[in-house]
């Protein structure tokens, strides 16, 4: 006996001859929806098993560890100590600083201490009188990349597979061992341009990030964002050509602090109104969120003495600020000499952070500089000894011996590693909400608003908006909504918008009606490819109808789709002369007709009550 799956009438051999016809049409198997591609700068980009470069090429990853061992860590930032513009501050007040809380109540003082970014001198004029001009840094912001800690919030938010494209490490450079010894890069338009043009020719991701976008830097001179908008515009068209993916955006200037107000979020709103308006026609495929959120990803024990090392002048302030609270804690005796104890504190906070004799600065007079094993009339700062510092920083070891004594030692210490920590765990939501929208569809269907849910490792949104603040944003007159992020007593952080920024359409204002026909549209393209050059004939087009149908029909089973039967949740059509005419089909084309009535979100819900009368 022979098996056949045709009825040619060509047989030889005298027989029964079998011929099986499939009872059932072919099956349409629905697509992932919960896969993003980050686009992004790394430490390094190499393939573990082969060591060669893997920039510019998106990694698929399913986990923290593998994106570890292709992409490094986070950026190991340096923060910039400062005083602030209060030209009244006393320094000399400063020696009087003793317990912890006076301590805390002196580093948060916001007009005299912050921790900024040594990454944006300030141009000094080309007559500036001041030579040093050039080196004095301006900016609040802690330098960063944005890239590490996204993929953190997005597998602690129950993130799984996802791609990752990396466009240089954080020194600028494309190479495969990283150079820490350069001065970190900025964050550059066109190198992530070359990131999204991997990203176009990528197939698989459903969702288009960029956590870098949101740290252009502000032109003083329009209050603009130069490169965010080149960005941005990019990612929603990519994702409008593609009919495949999502774009999920942050604000511009997201992580400024001038910005973490109601106020500042509304000037930055009209900001991003205007960056987006190039890519109108593609506002149904993008998501935006703010404000920024306060992480736990870093505790004052990640960071360390060197964090802290910036700048000339950030040195010297930390050198200043611990050698005055270390005075008031051992402070000289009547006739002056310092104790044991201080001047050991002192050649720790000199090997920690150095500064020489002749660059003693001069912030106030004291009436004496508290050195190793001498006193000069300069301000109040621990002198450096030729073998001091590499006494105690010789080794990782040593190192973190040493920041582990002055964060004992000396209080303020621990209090302004926390600063600094807190300021690193300020992170753009985009990440977090990757790993929100995945959640959502694992546990409740891409048909589901990705909404009032709580985000894992977020102590806070960095701006707390009421209720009428946040309708400015969900329901702006041009329709960009801007879902925001609300903290709820008992609750946490809750995502509590659900809009694309097409707002103004009655079709696509909702991110899970968007990406519902994105999946249904996929999955049945990606099936019918099996049908292309297939006979144009009835038979062809019964058999793409009952796929279809049954593939909506399980979809409607499980919820996706609205109606009480089938029936009114979707209609399919293909033949002559409903979808197509007789020259379509001469032409080659088989025109199908999918109809789904989708689900919208209960956004607003209102409850009406009504007293009645007794007996009535």
């Amino acid at each position: 006996m022979s098996t056949s799956t045709t009825l040619a009438k060509n047989r030889k051999t005298p027989g029964v001859y079998v011929t099986e016809f499939p009872a059932f049409p072919p099956s349409i198997i629905g697509m992932p929806t919960a896969v993003p591609i980050f686009i992004g700068y790394t430490e390094t980009a190499v393939d573990p098993a082969s060591g060669k470069q893997m920039y510019l090429q998106a990694v698929q990853l399913s986990s923290l560890s593998d994106y570890n061992s292709y992409f490094g860590d986070g950026f190991d930032a340096k923060g910039v100590v400062e005083v602030g513009d209060d030209t009244d501050y006393d320094f000399q007040a400063n020696v009087k600083v003793a317990s912890t809380e006076d301590a805390k109540k002196l580093v948060d003082k916001s007009n005299f201490f912050y921790i900024g970014t040594a990454l944006a001198p300030v141009e000094a004029p080309a007559d500036a009188a001041d030579a040093d001009a050039q080196d004095k840094v301006k900016v609040k912001t802690v330098a960063q990349f944005n890239l590490y800690s996204a993929m953190q919030m997005f597998f602690k938010n129950g993130g799984g597979n996802c791609y990752v494209v990396s466009v240089s490490n954080y020194w600028g450079k494309q190479s495969v061992l990283p150079t820490p010894e350069a001065d970190p890069t900025t964050i550059n338009a066109k190198e992530l341009q070359k990131g999204l043009d991997v990203s176009a020719v990528t197939r698989g991701p459903t969702m288009l990030l960029v956590p870098d976008a949101c740290q252009f830097p502000k032109d003083p001179a329009s209050s603009t964002y130069p490169g965010y908008s080149d960005v941005v515009v990019s990612m929603l068209r990519q994702a409008q050509q593609l009919q495949d993916r999502v774009a999920i955006l942050d604000m511009p200037g997201a992580l400024d602090a001038d910005n973490w107000s109601a106020t500042g979020m509304a000037a930055q709103a009209k900001i991003f109104y205007d960056a987006i308006s190039p890519a109108a026609d593609a506002f149904s495929y993008g998501a935006a969120y703010g404000p920024a959120l306060q992480s736990t990803l870093l505790t004052a024990a990640d960071i360390q003495y060197d964090n802290l090392a910036g700048t000339k002048e950030s040195v010297e302030w930390m050198n200043s600020l611990l050698t005055s609270q270390a005075l008031t804690l051992y402070p000289a005796d009547k006739d002056g000499k310092f104790s044991e104890k201080f001047q050991d504190i002192a050649a720790h906070i000199a090997a920690a952070f150095p500064v020489k004799t002749a660059d003693a600065p001069t912030f106030g007079e004291p009436e004496n500089v508290a050195g190793l094993l001498t006193v000069e009339p300069k301000s109040l700062v621990s002198l450096t000894k030729d073998s001091a510092t590499a006494k105690y920083t010789a080794t990782p070891e040593s190192r973190l011996a040493l920041d582990q004594y002055l964060e004992n030692a000396v209080p303020l210490m621990s209090n302004i590693e926390q600063i600094l920590a807190n300021q690193l765990n300020v992170v753009p939501p985009s990440g977090p909400l990757a790993g929100i929208w995945t959640l959502n569809d694992n546990n409740r269907g891409v048909w589901n608003a990705p909404a009032n849910m709580t985000l894992n490792q977020v102590i806070a949104p960095k701006v707390d908006l009421t209720d009428a603040e946040q309708g400015d944003f969900n329901v702006p007159l041009n329709g960009n909504a801007i879902d925001i992020l609300r903290s709820m007593v008992g609750r946490g952080t809750v995502v509590w918008g659900a809009r694309t920024l097409d707002g103004n359409s009655l079709d696509y204002r909702f991110i899970q009606v968007r990406r519902t026909l994105n999946y249904i549209e996929q999955s049945i393209k990606q099936a019918l490819q099996q049908f292309v050059f297939a006979p144009n004939s009835g038979g062809t087009w019964a058999t793409v109808t009952s796929a279809i149908s049954n593939f909506l029909t399980q979809l409607w089973q499980s919820g996706g789709l609205m109606g009480d039967k089938a029936s009114e949740a979707f209609t399919v059509n293909c033949g002559v002369p409903t979808t197509m005419s007789g020259l379509d089909v001469l032409n080659g084309y088989m025109i199908v007709n999918v109809t789904v009535q989708l689900i919208h979100p209960a956004e607003f819900i209102e409850l009406t009550f009504m007293q009645t009368m007794q007996g009535t």
